[in-house]
């Protein structure tokens, strides 16, 4: 019997699919065993421990408020990102103005959609790393997936955890085309889906500075008329575009 591989798959978003904003993403962090991820979260939350206090807006009560994209300064981000640049990322970025009108302003649409987006991603993760040789695709396969808790709240999912096994185990048959796609982990595959507050996690919250580090990069390359892909090769290991 082979051992049991893991894969921890962390992620968050940033930017909503609408017609208000042109760009939506997700970013992640990939991690291939729970050292690794346990080495990451050790540095990382002493970068934060380091910093973090210039950011309270009183007597510090060793109660600073969380590191986010969205309250800490460029000269910190560029310090921290420096940091996650050494691990394995992942982007998944959504051109809004391209999706259908009627998944945008439908919730229920644009749910099924997201959960499309991210089982693809997912796939093309596990697809890279079975095709890099890190994964084995004929061992046993644990895949750890920690998303922010808010995330869910604002798009809603389906059953995602069911999505990903299918699309992973069992390949997925697109009965409007006839159509079916071979599943791509041939031994047992186990999915540990959790929703996780940003502010107890570290890997969550540096998903969350990906999050938004990414679609600011791909905000820029739209508005200058530059692939995206070209504007994240300096730090994104694996980008998928959508539609």
């Amino acid at each position: 019997m082979k051992k049991m591989q893991e894969i921890y798959i962390n992620l968050d978003d940033s930017g909503k699919l609408s017609n208000h904003e042109h760009i939506s993403v997700y970013g992640g962090l990939v991690f291939l065993s729970k050292d690794e991820k346990d080495k990451f979260v050790t540095q990382y939350r002493s970068i934060v421990n380091s910093i973090k206090c210039k950011y309270c807006q009183s007597k510090c009560n060793k109660l600073c408020p969380e590191i986010k994209n969205t309250n800490i300064k460029n000269s910190d981000k560029r310090r921290i990102m420096n940091y996650i640049k050494k691990y394995y990322v992942t982007a998944l970025v959504i051109k809004n103005d391209l999706v259908y009108e009627h998944i945008k302003t439908n919730k229920g649409a644009k749910g099924r959609f997201l959960d499309y987006s991210l089982r693809r991603m997912i796939k093309e993760i596990v697809k890279n790393l079975i095709s890099s040789g890190k994964v084995d695709p004929d061992a046993p396969i644990r895949i750890i997936i920690n998303i922010d808790e808010q995330t869910t709240k604002n798009n809603g999912y389906y059953n995602l955890h069911d999505g990903i096994l299918e699309e992973l185990k069992y390949g997925i048959s697109n009965f409007d085309y006839f159509m079916s796609v071979a599943p791509i982990v041939k031994s047992d595959l186990e999915i540990r889906l959790t929703y996780q507050n940003s502010a107890k996690s570290y890997v969550v919250q540096a998903a969350d500075l990906l999050a938004g580090t990414i679609r600011h990069k791909s905000i820029i390359a739209l508005n200058n008329n530059i692939e995206i892909q070209d504007e994240l090769n300096s730090f994104v290991d694996l980008k998928m575009i959508l539609p």
